[in-house]
């Protein structure tokens, strides 16, 4: 088997479009298709090995000949631990990643370490894959943290750092859940990790859960209020230690929620506190958020103004983050979406539609429950428009599909 046909096999393997795939590698979309195609006519150890560290999987379950037994261990491997993340972060055999933790077992720094880096790879699989697909891996993952809190042996020390860190991944579990529709599973993991923050006195732990939990009050909650409260909460939380982009997050966020309430002067004022906070360089961000691209922050910034009905603000900002995110592809059509969607609010119909036509492969494949619940909310209020080409254009490509 060649090269091009085992990196066609593997990315099939975890439903990935060439797109996505190409931005795991730092490859383009025409790269991945001609490496496919024709690529080395036998193994290009190089390419394969680049493709285990993006992957984080063992390089020998890439090679392996298509024996029946290798098939098994393939679909085992990518459908219960997609992309390697607790078993090959981990360093355990798939099989072993979630056997119970032996009563007494030691935990150290390394330990702990592996468990960070678990939770950077699911923010960053978030990203290009959405939560749809992650929300078993990342429960299987506070459950194994879970397990080495309540049956492992550590120090004091070690003690708060894996509590601090079990905040984190359950603030990824959070997150992908609420990514997924899931918003119930999404709240009980924010007040787990809320707890867990709290024993372990970590300020940032603590500020990246509020911030997350605040979305629950304003976009899916009916309580904008408690929203801007616990954005408030973040930032004090973020004050001593946090870096620039995880203050700019929350105090977008406090934004966005000022928005739903009305109160457009104080909305204004955090959206300027984002922006000054994220070009400040006090304080150190945790890994996930160290490389936040200024396309994120504009892309958020454009949900604020869409919010409080200023659309032409929005969709200045929101194009600002679709050239920013090209690295991303399904995050630039997150924003492709919300482009549409605050022409379409705006009156803007032709034009809201013309966003989902021309990008219409990637929209309507779009791997997150949450974003196609945006879709369908888009395309009731078009129903009303039927009159516009475009707008029968789209229902067209939407019935085809």
């Amino acid at each position: 088997m060649t090269t091009g046909e085992t990196i066609r096999r593997i990315r099939k393997s975890i439903g990935m479009t060439q797109a996505e795939f190409g931005a795991l590698l730092h490859f383009t979309q025409p790269a991945v298709s001609q490496l496919e195609r024709d690529g080395p006519a036998s193994y290009d150890l190089r390419v394969l090995r680049r493709v285990a560290r993006a992957l984080q999987v063992p390089l020998a379950l890439l090679v392996a000949e298509s024996d029946q037994e290798a098939d098994m261990r393939r679909r085992r491997f990518f459908t219960t631990g997609a992309v390697g993340v607790g078993a090959a972060v981990a360093g355990r055999d798939l099989e072993d990643v979630h056997a119970p933790v032996a009563s007494g077992v030691r935990v150290g720094a390394a330990d702990v370490e592996r468990i960070t880096k678990s939770i950077d790879r699911i923010h960053e699989l978030q990203l290009m894959a959405g939560g749809d697909r992650l929300c078993e891996i990342a429960t299987n993952e506070v459950r194994y943290v879970e397990q080495l809190l309540d049956s492992g042996s550590y120090s004091d020390k070690i003690g708060k750092e894996l509590t601090g860190a079990g905040a984190e991944m359950m603030t990824a579990a959070g997150w992908v859940h609420y990514d997924a529709g899931r918003w119930k599973d999404a709240k009980r993991y924010y007040a787990d990790a809320a707890q867990a923050a709290t024993v372990s006195g970590d300020g940032i732990a603590a500020a990246h859960t509020w911030i997350n939990a605040c979305l629950l009050s304003y976009r899916e909650g009916s309580r904008p209020k408690e929203g801007v409260h616990l954005a408030q909460a973040a930032q004090l939380a973020a004050r001593r230690e946090g870096g620039p982009k995880l203050r700019a997050l929350a105090a977008i966020r406090e934004a966005e929620a000022l928005s739903v309430i009305g109160d457009r002067s104080a909305m204004v004022g955090a959206v300027n506190r984002a922006h000054r906070a994220y070009e400040s360089t006090r304080g150190d961000d945790p890994a996930y958020l160290a490389h936040l691209p200024e396309a994120q922050l504009s892309g958020l910034t454009g949900l604020v103004f869409m919010r409080s009905g200023d659309h032409g603000e929005a969709a200045t900002y929101l194009r600002s983050a679709i050239d920013g995110t090209a690295a991303y592809p399904r995050e630039q059509i997150a924003w492709q979406i919300r482009l549409a969607q605050t022409y379409v609010q705006a009156g803007a119909i032709a034009e809201g539609c013309g966003v989902l036509i021309e990008n219409f492969q990637g929209v309507s494949k779009v791997a997150s429950t949450r974003l196609q619940t945006t879709l369908t909310e888009i395309a009731e209020q078009l129903r009303r428009h039927t009159a516009v080409a475009e707008v029968r254009e789209f229902f067209g490509l939407r019935t085809a599909r």
